[in-house]
């Protein structure tokens, strides 16, 4: 059914009345699933539904030649599971997100879009959410002085402190040389556990697809696909926006796990003289997450300050 203007203003008027709803347990899986799938890097690392603040995972990989030989009435089953005993804890962070949303913007996205102004809604928050959320993974550091970043560790902070990882110390730009003793260096029942990618931003991508292009004769230590470099030493390169530059990780994506809680609470303003006279309505929402390396021996990190502690 086509949306007319007249049901769009009656929605906007719905719109501003009060609204406080804690999502039930499903609902806040799928909110949470549908905000990781928003984010281009995110969507591909490894996804934990969390039912608890605090629990464990499973580090990445199985047991090796698990395999048996069967002797017929003479087999044993004495089987054990194949999943490595050792876990990794995590403890969710509650965060927020709130803005204010112009009533014209709803109407004219939701009028655009076809949709109902509340999924409209839904959307834009989940949207910022899902960006403030990639962001965060990769960048947070409860030591920085920005309070977006001290919000939790992420990834790259958890690299540089994990004594497991493997760390190769370069200043300033990395160069295609740098990144190409990094595969040698990780064990090779690490090297078996998944799909290794190099993971950097876009800055550092450019200088190293620069330095490619600049060579008077190609190696087949790169490939450029359309004129854009694809590939490095045979692995893949994984662009991540906003990541910091001159870092990159060399790890398979699903080591990088993105854990989410068990609920979202969703909360409309009171109508007040502030939302009269911004013509807006005031959001917010609130959720839970933590971000982990599941086997840190898995993972390199190349960039300065690579010093183990």
């Amino acid at each position: 059914m086509t949306t007319t203007p007249e049901m769009l203003q009656k929605q906007l008027a719905d719109l501003r009345k009060a609204n406080n709803v804690t999502l039930p347990k499903d609902d806040s899986r799928a909110f949470m699933r549908d905000a990781v799938a928003s984010a281009a890097t995110l969507k591909k690392l490894y996804f934990y539904p969390a039912k608890a603040p605090e629990g464990q995972i499973d580090v990445l990989g199985v047991k090796k030649r698990r395999m048996k030989l069967h002797q017929g009435v003479n087999t044993v089953p004495n089987g054990t599971d194949i999943v490595e005993e050792r876990v990794v804890p995590f403890l969710l962070t509650k965060v927020f997100t709130d803005m204010w949303l112009e009533d014209e913007n709803i109407y004219y996205t939701a009028q655009s879009r076809g949709d109902n102004v509340s999924d409209t809604i839904v959307s834009m928050l989940r949207d910022q959410f899902s960006a403030d959320m990639q962001d965060l993974a990769f960048n947070g550091d409860k030591a920085s002085a920005v309070d977006f970043l001290k919000m939790k560790d992420g990834y790259l902070k958890l690299a540089r402190e994990n004594e497991d990882t493997i760390k190769h110390d370069v200043t300033g730009d990395i160069k295609v040389m740098d990144l190409q003793t990094v595969p040698p260096t990780v064990a090779p029942e690490q090297l078996r556990v998944g799909n290794y990618v190099w993971i950097m931003g876009r800055g550092t991508h450019t200088k190293l697809q620069a330095e490619v292009i600049a060579r008077e004769t190609p190696k087949g230590d790169a490939v450029l696909i359309d004129g854009e470099l694809a590939k490095l030493h045979g692995y893949s390169i994984e662009l991540v926006d906003h990541i910091e530059e001159d870092v990159v990780l060399f790890t398979p994506l699903e080591n990088l796990t993105v854990v989410t809680g068990y609920e979202v609470k969703y909360t409309r303003a009171t109508p007040s003289e502030f939302a009269v006279a911004k013509e807006s309505t005031y959001h917010y929402l609130s959720a839970s997450v933590d971000f982990l390396i599941r086997t840190p021996k898995a993972l390199v990190y190349i960039g300065a300050d690579a010093v183990t502690p």
